[in-house]
């Protein structure tokens, strides 16, 4: 996905991005989450802004609990 440093991102489309890694790619909810770490923040969560880091680990936290559930 394409993001031309963009406003704040929500946790909705990092749920979307990282099922989107796991259907693609195959990974696993942590290899999703450690993939845009590394790709999508450059390993610097501050690079694209608090608010798009605080929503990039709320949606990490509900895709673990819809996993327990």
């Amino acid at each position: 996905m394409t993001v031309n440093n963009s406003g704040n991102l929500s946790v909705e489309y990092f749920i979307s991005y990282m099922n989107l890694l796991r259907n693609a790619l195959g990974l696993t909810i942590e290899g999703s989450k450690n993939h845009l770490l590394q790709i999508f923040f450059n390993e610097d969560p501050k690079s694209r802004g608090l608010v798009t880091y605080r929503n990039f680990l709320e949606a990490c936290n509900r895709v673990n609990r819809d996993r327990e559930e």
